[in-house]
């Protein structure tokens, strides 16, 4: 198995019914790792899914409500134990597209260590080498010790990858559609209490930028990646 596919959701059990079908179309060589709170009350709906699925092909894990970066670090940890050679993040509001996606972003990295994404939809409204949802090597989760800097809940991991895949020299951009069905492109109407958590909290967006500020500052993770 090459990806494991971090997927931490809360309260979108039809979008994780879309991303699954979707994965099973598109996908080649991968196993999805799925992430819900315990205190999410329409974590049931998910079995209607789940239910119906290969489980081999995915594994479940259910704990406290932490934020999306807690919750993707878990699932790294469960996917590089299971042996996975490369890590993808990505959230519940996303579509791939492209018929082999996984396997074309995989080899896009080559042997040196970097991040790899696709064209989410929205490379016209926010800058276009920001990758909102991407894979890298297990090894690069290993060095690093996380994927989300632990100090980040939810906010600016796109940012963080896009500084880890600079430093490393191998930020790379591969022409597959992995669509992020976004309030911005989808219209208002797709707003939840899930994006009002997150990029629509000013208390949390606040936080989060703070915290990556000083991430970026911090000269351990460079020497992590060395």
């Amino acid at each position: 198995m090459t990806l494991g596919i971090l997927l931490p959701t809360r309260g979108r059990p039809e979008n994780f019914e879309r991303f699954v079908k979707t994965c099973w179309a598109t996908a080649e060589d991968w196993h999805l790792y799925v992430r819900l709170d315990t205190d999410d009350v329409r974590a049931p709906e998910y079995d209607e899914t789940l239910n119906v699925v290969t489980r081999s092909r995915v594994s479940v894990f259910h704990g406290d409500r932490v934020g999306f970066g807690a919750s993707l670090n878990e699932l790294a940890a469960h996917a590089e134990m299971q042996g996975v050679s490369h890590l993808g993040m990505f959230g519940d509001d996303v579509m791939p597209g492209t018929p082999g996606w996984d396997t074309m972003l995989v080899k896009a990295l080559g042997e040196d260590l970097g991040i790899a994404y696709g064209d989410d939809g929205l490379r016209g409204k926010h800058e276009p080498d920001l990758p909102t949802h991407y894979v890298t090597q297990a090894e690069v989760y290993r060095r690093l010790g996380y994927l989300a800097p632990p100090t980040i809940r939810h906010l600016f991991l796109d940012n963080v990858a896009r500084d880890v895949g600079r430093y490393l020299k191998n930020l790379v951009f591969v022409p597959v559609r992995i669509e992020h069905r976004h309030p911005w492109a989808e219209g208002e109407h797709l707003h939840d209490s899930t994006y009002a958590e997150g990029g629509r909290n000013a208390d949390i967006r606040h936080a989060d930028r703070m915290a990556y500020i000083r991430w970026t500052q911090d000269r351990d993770w460079k020497r992590r990646l060395r």
